[in-house]
């Protein structure tokens, strides 16, 4: 069977190299769990205030009387 019709992994002469995404990768790789986790946290409650917060706000006000 010629070609690379079949799915399998090309030869390491015929892949690609990019090295901003491989600099990318070893720097994502490098961030601990706990620091992916609190901030993922952060973000949650943040996005959880901002809905308590805009549905007072819409709340309709009487309008005073002059």
């Amino acid at each position: 069977m010629s070609g690379n019709s079949s799915g399998a992994k090309p030869n390491a002469e015929s892949e690609i190299f990019d090295p901003t995404f491989t600099d990318f990768m070893r720097r994502l790789v490098q961030v601990p769990h706990s620091e992916i986790k609190a901030a993922l946290e952060a973000e949650k409650e943040f996005k959880r205030t901002s809905k308590v917060f805009s549905s007072r706000v819409s709340v309709a006000r009487p309008k005073r009387a002059s």
